[in-house]
């Protein structure tokens, strides 16, 4: 068959070639395969998206926020509706900006990007998009958006209760319906209850060649307008309070005014306050943040203060109690309390003389409390503290609430090195040293004072609605009823109500309103001290507690109490006479 061996040798290696090429195709055909069905079924949804995403370009809109309300069905914040121009780079866009360059708006923003429409003016009116649509046969490749904006109403005095929105951060972006330009809460209403607010965005999506120049609209969601969200905040006494204590020696300071009966927050004033409709302009919002006086800091729930004298109702409270304290129980004031080689002054140098626990209470006598604080101790006064709720967070529905602090032997052994003395529980009985205290648990401690012990959680939302339909209704949090005596809290209404009849307190009387409170006068190691005044009204049925506060006001008698008779006579409807 074969001629020689060279012949038969020759056909073997023709076959074994063949056979490496043959085995070389499947091999290749294998793992061509392989790779498609990688690729088309494997990853096929993944491609899929990726080209879609590819063909399809989108752009967000902001979904309008949903608007806040007062108590009165006042609008604190809503939206202002505008359009904008967005135009995709092209030839023509030399005519586009040529021919709006007479329209007025907010920005121009001439920079371009590839394969992205580009917001070129925001903020026209309807006027100025008819202008720019008459030009639409000579220009291509631009739309107009309808955006919305956010409006405040009496920006300064609502600021640290509404709060305002900013752009979100890209570490934000994990929370869940948020996309890059979204806008959220911060601080206030806007931030707590964000949720609620900022509705839905909607989307726009155009097709685009494989230029990625656009061809049509290939969809469009229209976005969904948060829900409304009604507060418990009674403007009219808002406005009363802020205008009360911006008026107030230093302009400084902070009111808090509570439904004793449910804790609704009335009125909730912080001041100096910011302006909430130029937070977006970089200037203002810096001016802001180098003010000394610290705008954006919410004093009412985030500042800490010594109590001062206001600390002596938890001192009656406590001797009342433990060591049954007599209301007839008398004491001489000379001036001063000697403990030791140490003097512990009364605020009236020339002393009160010969006082009760009453008087005691209305002229505010820190020689009476020294020695009741000594008798009691400090850690019956601690007890007492925490009794009350003081140390610890109210609970309101507003972020960044403090919950103050209340020291004990052992925290001043560990920070310092040494021990408590005698002299650290005298100070401590009359709202001094290092405890310290917001503006709104001392609202919150006379409200439930006023209510013989029972509290209720304090809050500022009363009711959210989403389409005509209520999502959300604040229930009553009723937080605990104080087991104390009633014969204690009859003492203690006496000496409070007799505090304004004739005591440190006078200042506050109404003709026809019997008022019950207690001043303070906070010493402070950076300057003048702080004036308080708690209070409610009317004592034979309780309907709200006030709460002052001014940053080195001085005396609370002299400062804080003429604010919270204003608050009373806005409350109670009273003509102001001549005073």
């Amino acid at each position: 068959m074969w001629r020689n061996n060279e012949d038969k040798s020759s056909y073997k290696k023709f076959i074994v070639k063949n056979k490496i090429i043959l085995l070389l195709f499947i091999v290749l055909f294998v793992l061509l395969s392989i790779r498609l069905f990688f690729l088309q079924i494997i990853n096929g949804n993944k491609y899929a998206f990726i080209s879609e995403r590819q063909r399809l370009f989108s752009r967000y809109e902001h979904a309008p926020r949903g608007v806040i309300y007062s108590a009165d069905n006042i609008v604190l914040a809503e939206n202002k509706f505008s359009y904008a121009v967005l135009f995709y780079t092209n030839q023509n866009q030399k005519k586009l900006i040529n021919h709006i360059n007479n329209i007025p708006g907010d920005d121009v923003n001439f920079y371009v990007s590839n394969n992205v429409f580009t917001k070129l003016i925001y903020n026209l009116s309807m006027e100025d998009v008819l202008k720019i649509l008459e030009s639409k046969s000579n220009t291509n490749n631009f739309m107009i958006l309808k955006e919305s904006h956010r409006i405040y109403h009496k920006p300064k005095v609502m600021s640290h209760i509404i709060g305002y929105i900013s752009e979100i951060k890209h570490n934000e972006l994990k929370q869940f319906g948020y996309h890059i330009g979204d806008y959220i809460g911060r601080g206030g209403i806007e931030q707590y209850y964000d949720q609620y607010l900022k509705g839905q965005s909607g989307e726009l999506q155009i097709e685009v060649n494989a230029k990625g120049n656009p061809t049509k609209v290939f969809q469009y969601i229209s976005p969904s307008v948060g829900a409304d969200v009604y507060s418990t905040i009674d403007f009219n006494l808002q406005q009363v309070a802020y205008n009360a204590l911006k008026n107030s020696t230093t302009g400084i300071g902070a009111v808090v005014v509570l439904d004793i009966k449910t804790g609704a927050i009335k009125a909730l004033v912080s001041c100096p306050g910011f302006n909430l409709n130029k937070m977006g302009i970089h200037n203002e919002f810096k001016k802001y943040c180098l003010d000394k006086r610290f705008p954006f800091f919410n004093r009412a729930i985030q500042a800490v203060y010594s109590p001062g004298s206001i600390f002596k109702i938890i001192t009656f409270i406590a001797s009342m109690e433990i060591l049954h304290t007599k209301i007839s129980q008398k004491c001489c004031c000379p001036g001063y309390f000697q403990l030791g080689n140490r003097k512990y002054v009364c605020w009236c140098k020339s002393g009160h003389g010969i006082i009760n626990l009453i008087n005691a209470t209305a002229l505010s006598c820190n020689v009476y409390f020294y020695q009741l604080g000594i008798k009691l101790g400090i850690y019956n006064l601690i007890k007492y503290a925490k009794t009350f709720f003081l140390g610890t967070k109210t609970g309101i529905d507003l972020p960044n609430e403090k919950s103050g602090f209340i020291p004990s032997p052992r925290w001043k052994h560990k920070h310092f090195c040494i021990p408590w003395f005698q002299g650290d529980t005298a100070i401590f009985a009359v709202g001094q040293g290092a405890l310290g205290v917001t503006v709104l648990q001392m609202a919150y401690l006379i409200a439930g004072i006023a209510n013989h012990g029972v509290f209720y959680e304090p809050y500022i939302v009363d009711r959210i609605v989403k389409d005509n339909v209520q999502v959300f209704k604040h229930r009553v949090k009723f937080k605990k009823t104080i087991s104390i005596n009633n014969l204690t809290y009859t003492a203690l209404q006496t000496a409070l109500l007799e505090t304004v009849e004739y005591g440190t307190g006078r200042r506050a009387q109404l003709q026809d309103i019997k008022i019950a409170g207690k001043t303070g006068t906070a010493q402070n190691n950076k300057g003048k001290p702080h004036a308080w005044f708690v209070s409610y009204a009317p004592t034979e049925n309780p309907k709200i507690a006030v709460a002052v506060l001014i940053e080195n006001g001085g005396s609370g008698g002299m400062q804080a109490v003429p604010i919270s008779k204003k608050i009373y006579q806005s409350y109670f409807k009273i003509i102001k006479k001549n005073e």
